[in-house]
């Protein structure tokens, strides 16, 4: 149990597999989540203020709960070094 959670607090230490680890949270398969290269967005982080990453549609998915397809997640940062992608889709007016 302390191994995993030392597994997951490494994994979110960059913004890059915070985003990865929100993707295996939901449902991705490990293999697309892996090879999925998250691209920072400068003009969407510029206009809602908060760092936001973009993954191609290819390994995006629908959210069960809502049926949004998310692509974009905003990251939150922790003690200046914990990374926590969220989806984006709560930024957008």
């Amino acid at each position: 149990m302390i191994f995993l959670f030392l597994v997951c607090l490494f994994f979110t230490v960059s913004a890059k597999n915070a985003v990865r680890a929100n993707l295996l949270a939901h449902g991705v398969s490990p293999i697309s989540a892996f090879s999925c290269n998250p691209k920072f967005s400068p003009k969407t982080s510029k206009s809602l203020q908060i760092p936001v990453y973009d993954v191609p549609n290819k390994f995006a998915y629908k959210d069960s709960s809502t049926g949004v397809h998310t692509s974009t997640f905003a990251i939150r940062t922790y003690l200046g070094i914990f990374h926590v992608a969220v989806t984006a889709d709560q930024y957008f007016g």
